[in-house]
């Protein structure tokens, strides 16, 4: 089963950043205006690969060495200031072995956190006593305060590029986030910018939220981010980030998070496992001002998937993992029914251009395999021009359709009998619109739309569900042996009024 610390699908390590790469010293950052005269300083400069070792005995860890290192709870940044958050970090070694510097914004001053071995517990290992210190942490963790919960709560993890997660009061984690995406798809290398650098904002007893600063840098792209977090039954995460391209780039995805999908209700042929489905997520959920709001189900294939949602008057986009039911994956150590959702809700800089999501084929569940982001049609010319971008990530059991829609809750497929023609079945939750007022016998019309290539529906209806109150629709696809992708569209009506999400999906032979 997966480790609770598994991030996105690349070498996960952060690296140092040495103070001379910026002119502002870094100890007199303060705030977020600040950071950003680092980040312009380091966009008009050639990137700067990192070249600090560890010690052998931290660089040869493995899995099993590095889980026995645990930092000691009592040794956490900010622990003796009351019930307020707090700070643990992560020792440096096997995967990730590049440290981060970090800092406090104090009442007065800022001063940077120095790695402490004192503030470890090392288990059976036997560090030698020679053994070279880290010149700092790897990552860290932020933990609430202990009134939200009645216990020690860790609610937000950095660690690994730029890469971030977080869970809910009720929700564990699943879904990774990252500060960026260069060059996801495109034909060039991906390329994985760090968070440097971190300034922590002293809290005091009583702080509804965490606020902390983070220095992105890359061979492409330097940023400065902020970060102001409010843990609770939504996970509430408000970033602010100015950046600067160093150089073009083919692909640049703002807001950009990765999940996996192993396999689920819709997948043929399964895997030879125990449990019925596989997922962290099951859907990318799309919602455009003035409609349509969409839900594109997972899947994966032999090859990458790509699909592209153009629009300019974004609302919100998320991955989603809607399916809450035990019975559907059966996994007492993974927990997959209990993963969170991410909704990013875009406030600025989110102009014309798309939703992008890419489902890369896997065999197993370890790696993310599934990456979704906002791909702005514009981007700056010269590392001089800032771009700027505002969004809240909302981290939660489910975001609600709007207007009470019907919502997708299952999506399922297959041959019909005896023909190679493809059945699809949809299930829909009951919506504003349920029937009630209608007569009797008043079903939802159903609307299919092919593109992308040749296809013929044969057949649709709706009909009610009596086990889940909903609505189920049926369609069937044929399709002939020259076409190997289709994409399908299809909603629930009431006359010509759109009364459900827009279940979108892609047809691969």
């Amino acid at each position: 089963m997966k480790s609770s610390l598994r991030f996105a699908f690349t070498t996960l390590a952060a690296l140092v950043a040495s103070p001379s790469l910026a002119q502002t010293p870094l100890g007199t950052v303060r705030g977020f205006a600040d950071l950003e005269k680092v980040a312009a300083e380091m966009a008009a400069r050639p990137y700067q690969a990192p070249t600090q070792q560890l010690d052998p005995f931290f660089e040869g860890l493995k899995y099993d060495g590095h889980r026995q290192i645990r930092f000691l709870r009592d040794k956490a940044l900010f622990a003796g200031l009351g019930d307020t958050y707090r700070v643990e970090f992560f020792h440096p070694g096997w995967m990730f072995k590049k440290p981060v510097v970090f800092h406090a914004m104090q009442a007065a001053r800022t001063v940077e956190v120095p790695f402490d071995r004192a503030h470890f517990e090392y288990g059976e290992l036997k560090v030698p006593v020679d053994a070279k210190n880290p010149v700092g942490y790897a990552g860290f963790r932020v933990l609430a305060p202990d009134s939200l919960v009645k216990r020690p709560f860790e609610f937000m993890v950095f660690m690994g590029a730029s890469y971030f997660r977080a869970v809910t009061t009720e929700l564990g984690y699943g879904i990774s986030a990252r500060g960026i995406a260069v060059n996801t798809v495109g034909g060039e290398p991906e390329e994985f910018p760090d968070f440097t650098h971190f300034w922590f904002q002293q809290p005091k007893p009583g702080d509804a939220s965490f606020k902390l600063l983070a220095l992105l840098n890359g061979p492409s792209i330097t940023g400065a981010y902020e970060f102001e977090s409010l843990p609770g039954k939504t996970t509430e995460m408000k970033i602010k980030a100015t950046l600067h391209l160093r150089r073009p780039v083919k692909m640049l995805g703002i807001a950009p998070f990765s999940s996996m999908f192993w396999f689920g209700e819709n997948s043929h042929p399964k895997p030879y496992d125990f449990r019925p489905e596989v997922h962290d997520s099951d859907g990318l959920q799309i919602e455009i001002e003035g409609g349509p709001a969409i839900w594109r189900p997972l899947d994966v294939s032999r090859d990458l998937r790509m699909s592209i949602f153009e629009t300019d008057k974004l609302k919100g986009f998320g991955l989603a993992e809607r399916d809450r039911d035990f019975n559907n994956f059966q996994d007492l150590e993974a927990v997959y029914h209990r993963r969170p959702a991410v909704w990013v809700e875009p406030v600025k800089g989110f102009g014309k251009g798309s939703v992008a999501l890419v489902e890369l084929s896997t065999g197993e569940e370890t790696w993310d395999n599934i990456v979704a982001m906002w791909k702005p049609d514009k981007l700056p010319a010269t590392p001089a021009e800032p771009m700027q971008v505002e969004y809240k990530l909302h981290w939660l059991d489910q975001h609600e359709p709007p207007g009470g829609l019907c919502k997708v809750t299952s999506t399922r497929r297959g041959f019909v009998m005896d023909s190679d023609d493809h059945l699809y079945v949809i299930d829909f939750a009951k919506g504003a619109e349920d029937g009630s007022t209608k007569p009797k016998d008043w079903t939802p019309d159903i609307d299919v739309v092919l593109s992308g290539g040749e296809g013929k529906v044969l057949d649709k209806r709706v009909m009610k569900n009596s086990e889940t109150g909903g609505w189920r629709a049926f369609f069937k696809l044929d399709v002939p042996e020259k076409t190997n992708l289709l994409e399908i569209m299809m909603e629930l009506k009431d006359g010509a009024k759109v009364i459900s999400e827009r279940w979108m999906y892609q047809w691969r032979r």
